[in-house]
């Protein structure tokens, strides 16, 4: 009984201490948001994609990025940009070549922290 009685002392006396002390380690963290695909004439598709953040600056220079794995679309611009975390949002623009076809693209956002967003849809 005197052990399970120490045992017991010392979990509830471990958890406390590590519960209720010390300080909490700043993080930062940076998350996509739901986008929108819309469909613009017969073969252009816009893509909307936003993201929101926890303690970023808002002038924090990220990379954008937007990859298709299909010769279906093509992105039309640059598939690499420099913005500022602040931006909040981006548009890219696709161009269909072939209809009815499915297509896998994969969106990131880099900074110090990142995410990335893979999307699937049918031309």
């Amino acid at each position: 009984m005197n052990h399970l009685l120490i045992l017991t002392f010392t979990f509830l006396a471990f958890f406390f201490v590590t519960t209720f002390s010390g300080e909490l380690i700043p993080y930062t963290m940076i998350y996509p948001l739901p986008f929108k695909l819309k469909k613009e004439g017969d073969n252009k598709l816009f893509v909307d994609i936003r993201w929101s953040g926890i303690d970023e600056p808002e002038d924090a220079l990220i990379i954008e990025r937007l990859t298709c794995f299909s010769h279906a679309v093509t992105i039309d611009g640059p598939y690499e940009k420099h913005g500022k975390f602040g931006d909040r949002k981006t548009q890219y623009e696709l161009i269909i070549h072939r209809k009815n076809v499915q297509v896998k693209c994969q969106f990131r956002v880099t900074d110090i922290s990142s995410f990335v967003v893979s999307f699937v849809f049918r031309t």
